[in-house]
């Protein structure tokens, strides 16, 4: 049987130092401000829950529902970015969408609306970490990248998503109202989403993996 042929990657940087700490630091800032926005509900339910006069099981629909979607969309947009290549481009797309769900969760004014606003940004929100981790992979020198993807994940999400999120939020509620601490909660998002644009170049294209005799039947052949 003849084994597949892969265009051997390069085990060089791609990038320089500084570039790389750039790529990895605007990364870990853009899922940290995506666990903000995630998270602002669980924070903000206290508020939330009174106000559209929410029975408990439909407040654990609304956590759930969220969670689905993002689990699904984790593989749709990431077979996405595969396909169409473009990754900085849907990541700039995708924080752009989370930011706006957050504004239509403070405009939410029912359960129907509150849901569906939460579906949405779940769909948004689902790509963001695959599409980063492959940016990573792809710009980062290897033997870095168990670092750069650690931080990348873990840092802003705990910092931002769990630390930040529940003082910033719930003072922003207690002062302002619930429907404009998800407005303010949009705003960094969108900063992010800029930042990147304008920051972060289009990664490197992943290495191709072919087959000899052009597909898999060659392999059958081969025998």
């Amino acid at each position: 049987m003849l084994a597949p042929t892969q265009a051997a990657p390069s085990d060089g940087p791609r990038r320089s130092p500084g570039y790389q700490a750039l790529l990895v630091g605007l990364l870990s800032l853009n899922f940290g401000i995506v666990f903000f926005d995630r998270n602002s509900l669980n924070f903000l339910m206290p508020f939330v829950q009174p106000d559209l006069k929410l029975s408990d099981g439909q407040v654990g629909m609304v956590a759930g529902i969220f969670s689905f979607a993002w689990a699904l969309a984790a593989f749709g947009v990431s077979r996405l970015s595969d396909m169409v290549g473009n990754r900085k481009l849907l990541l700039v797309i995708a924080t752009l969408a989370f930011s706006a769900c957050s504004f239509l969760t403070g405009l939410a004014a029912s359960f129907a609306m509150l849901i569906g606003a939460r579906i949405l940004m779940g769909i948004a929100e689902g790509g963001v970490m695959p599409i980063s981790h492959a940016m990573v992979a792809s710009e980062v020198e290897p033997k870095w990248r168990g670092l750069a993807q650690g931080i990348a994940q873990n840092f802003g999400s705990n910092f931002f998503g769990s630390f930040v999120a529940p003082v910033v939020l719930v003072a922003l509620a207690s002062q302002y109202g619930w429907q404009k601490a998800f407005y303010i909660a949009a705003v960094p998002g969108m900063l992010s989403a800029a930042l990147i644009w304008f920051l972060l170049d289009e990664p490197a294209a992943p290495p191709k993996v072919e087959q000899q005799n052009g597909s898999f039947s060659g392999w059958l052949a081969a025998d």
